[in-house]
């Protein structure tokens, strides 16, 4: 089996089994275009095809992660370990710029023309009410081939500020709908705690996407790609990688505990790629504090992503995938980043902090000044931000008490290191 990597530019290269390992390929007349672009700093452009290790980690990153894929691979009889098989079927509409077809489809003479399914309120909830019984969303549109990485439940879509599309033979969708976390029961305000945190972080400066909370027939929440752009009826994809792609890491070693990434890897890539550095380490910095300040221990690898600019250089993307973890306390606060060796968020001393700095190159009197910064400005801005959610008052509750007691913490980095 080969499957064809495609960009709206033209066929980038193609996808194959090597024996046990994978092989891809770039195109010769993607090779030969100006405007043509490795999919990943670790893959650059060359004739010789690409095979092993470094092929894997950008392929399987696109894919649907943990127990969802379970789920899936069950429902769908696909070989978990088997990359090649998963983006038969997922790869459709993914992350980033491409579309990964079966060989055969994209050497159709004239493959059918990109167009949209419309997408009911009536749909949506026979598909929200599936997932009560465990189907994923992703398993009821099986013949679209649309994917999303994660472990989070979601489904892209096309929103046109009144109606709901699924994409359809290769049109691209321009946000993510979520769900609620399930059971409910167990997560409750799931879609108020991320539009909170997402409007939160905004207002501390980070650039985030647009999020809507749709109540019909039960509260979703809509983000915005921002790895696509609208221009007229055209939607253009753009391509992105997150922090495990571009650090060489697979989907389950996206916690520095597993293996994966930590922040010293995270500033050596912006370092590395970014065409404007200094900016992407304040916003990196920035990053840092706002899921320290809101209580969220799941910020890893595959949570902070670069995106490719028109000159071919990397920038660190919007911020996406925020939540309170700590608001079902059920979760561990663990923190998925160790700051300077210690993850448990209490214990963080001034010693911790200045060993990040040293780790990172940071000065720790400005860390120290961006981090009373925003936490001033995060006390200030929930009240609003509150209102306008209408969130719940244990949510509300919640979230004050996260802030005060995080600012308290991140104060200790004044304290003499011991």
């Amino acid at each position: 089996m080969m499957l064809a990597v495609l960009h709206s530019r033209g066929r980038v290269g193609t996808l194959r089994p090597a024996g046990r390992e994978l092989e891809f390929a770039y195109g010769p007349e993607w090779l030969a275009g100006e405007s043509h672009f490795a999919l990943s700093p670790r893959l650059p452009l060359r004739e010789e095809p690409w095979r092993g290790e470094e092929v894997l980690y950008f392929f399987a990153n696109l894919l649907p992660e943990g127990h969802l894929l379970d789920t899936l691979c069950k429902l769908r009889k696909l070989p978990r370990g088997n990359v090649l098989r998963l983006l038969e079927s997922f790869g459709r509409e993914c992350a980033g710029a491409f579309e990964i077809v079966p060989e055969d489809e994209a050497k159709r003479p004239a493959r059918r023309k990109p167009a949209y399914l419309p997408y009911s309120r009536a749909d949506l909830a026979a598909d929200l009410a599936r997932l009560r019984d465990h189907v994923p969303l992703l398993q009821n549109h099986r013949e679209l081939r649309l994917s999303l990485a994660g472990a989070q439940d979601k489904i892209p879509v096309r929103y046109t500020g009144d109606e709901l599309f699924l994409s359809m033979d290769g049109a691209a969708s321009t946000h993510i709908l979520k769900p609620a976390l399930q059971p409910q029961a167990r997560f409750p305000d799931a879609v108020v705690n991320e539009a909170y945190c997402l409007r939160l972080a905004g207002a501390l400066n980070l650039p985030v996407p647009q999020v809507i909370m749709l109540t019909d027939p039960e509260p979703v929440l809509l983000v915005e790609r921002y790895d696509r752009e609208v221009k007229g009826e055209h939607i253009e994809r753009l391509h992105q990688l997150d922090m495990c792609q571009l650090n060489g890491y697979l989907p389950d070693q996206k916690y520095e505990g597993d293996g994966g990434p930590g922040f010293a890897e995270c500033f050596a890539r912006v370092d590395e790629y970014s065409t404007l550095p200094a900016a992407d380490r304040l916003r990196l910095v920035d990053w840092l504090i706002c899921n320290f300040l809101i209580g969220n221990a799941d910020a890893h690898g595959k949570n902070l992503s670069m995106l490719y600019q028109t000159d071919g250089r990397l920038r660190l993307s919007p911020t996406y995938d925020l939540l309170s973890l700590g608001y079902w306390p059920e979760l561990s606060d663990k923190m998925a980043m160790k700051v300077g060796g210690e993850r448990r968020p209490a214990w963080l001393q001034a010693r911790h902090w200045q060993r990040l700095c040293d780790q990172v190159g940071l000065n720790i009197v400005q860390l120290r000044r961006r981090a009373s910064e925003l936490s001033t400005r995060a006390t200030n801005a929930a009240g609003d931000l509150l209102e306008s959610l209408d969130a719940s008052p244990a949510f509300s509750r919640h979230i004050r008490k996260t802030l005060d007691q995080r600012s308290g913490w991140l104060a200790r980095m004044s304290d003499a290191p011991r």
